[in-house]
């Protein structure tokens, strides 16, 4: 298993996959316990099963709380890419109307490119194309206003709007980059092994005692894989169950601004 495969494989498929491999683990470890146990006649519970499952779920905790806090980083980064566009986009009534055309114009179609860059999915390409797109528009926009400051008649205008500018063009860096701030794929790595190897010492142990409770080891496998099924989850916000389709919502609304 390596990161390309975690990035490309749908998180619903990894976490079945390490179902799946915890309970044949566990059965495994089941086989091997009944066989030691036979064989020197002692009936045994492994302490250091309790051990490993405790650090199994302290790494799945800190691992979830990495995926939550860097999907609400980026649900606010949305929001606030809107109120910014929002902000540039009034700002260019402060210009004289054929100006005020231009500028409308070209927000017009930077706001379209906005809602593509989202909608595109987890495409790669696609993304990079609609962000492509979106920075020519801006460097369109900011190269008129640099223009006008030229023009005292339009100075305070402009004063006004290459702040403004100069943070929508920030905030997509800042977007883009938040995307790309996944959990390491290593630690993902590291959980999937360990969850793993953790169910094999539990059908081991109750292996060595010579009854197995299924019902238990099923029960913990499951939990296991919900946990990182949401925790894969949070960290892909351009599918799945948890997405930023709602945040989107205010970039599509400035569609408003030109009816």
């Amino acid at each position: 298993m390596n990161a390309g495969f975690l990035d490309q494989t749908e998180a619903w498929v990894i976490a079945l996959l390490l179902f799946i491999l915890m309970i044949v683990s566990s059965f495994i470890g089941k086989i091997t316990g009944n066989h030691i146990r036979k064989k020197t006649d002692t009936e045994e519970k492994l302490p250091e099963t309790s051990a490993l499952i405790a650090l199994l779920f302290f790494l799945l905790a800190f691992t979830f709380g990495m995926s939550g806090e860097r999907y609400d980083s980026r649900r606010k980064v949305v929001v606030e890419e809107a109120n910014i566009i929002g902000t540039a986009i009034l700002r260019s009534d402060l210009y004289p109307d054929s100006t005020r055309a231009l500028f409308r114009k070209d927000f017009k179609d930077y706001v379209e490119t906005r809602i593509a860059y989202y909608k595109v999915g987890p495409n790669a390409q696609g993304i990079l194309k609609a962000d492509s797109l979106s920075q020519i528009i801006s460097a369109k926009l900011w190269k008129r206003a640099a223009s006008l400051s030229k023009d005292p008649v339009n100075l305070a205008a402009t004063q006004q709007m290459i702040p403004a500018l100069n943070d929508m063009i920030d905030v997509t860096t800042s977007r883009l980059t938040g995307e790309k701030a996944k959990v390491p794929p290593s630690i993902l790595v590291m959980l999937f092994f360990l969850a793993t190897i953790i169910a094999f010492y539990g059908g081991y142990s109750e292996g060595r005692k010579g009854k197995v409770d299924w019902l238990v080891q099923v029960g913990f496998c499951l939990l296991v894989s919900l946990v990182l099924l949401f925790t894969l989850d949070l960290d892909r916000p351009r599918r799945g169950f948890v997405n930023l389709d709602i945040p989107n919502q205010t970039i599509i609304d400035l569609r408003k601004n030109f009816q």
